[in-house]
């Protein structure tokens, strides 16, 4: 068992991402909404920033992605089917992502593993 962690800092692409997760058969799947933290440190807000924000205000935005993987594999299989559709991961900094193992985990549904 091991744990996939994500976190998209490019939230145009958050639905290639979610559509290639489920190619591979990553369907558990937990989202978090952040913030990079240079972002958070910002000490300046503006007193009004209205409904709309422009592309440079979503800056640092980023989700946070949990996985459980069954295999590492599936990790690689996801960053080639993005690769193949279209999506340059390896030459833009749209994600990172690591895989991390799981020494012990229990759900209602699978268990002790």
């Amino acid at each position: 068992m091991n744990l996939l962690l994500m976190v998209l800092s490019q939230l145009d692409y958050k639905e290639d991402v979610f559509l290639a997760m489920q190619s591979v058969g990553i369907t558990k799947a937990s989202v978090f909404d952040a913030k990079s933290m240079d972002r958070s440190l910002e000490s300046e807000f503006s007193l009004f920033t209205g409904f709309l924000h422009s592309r440079s205000e979503m800056e640092g935005e980023q989700l946070v992605i949990l996985a459980p993987l069954a295999s590492a594999d599936l990790a690689k299989e996801l960053l080639t089917n993005l690769e193949a559709g279209g999506i340059p991961v390896k030459r833009e900094d749209i994600l990172s992502l690591m895989v991390l193992p799981v020494a012990y985990s229990f759900d209602q549904s699978s268990g002790l593993l």
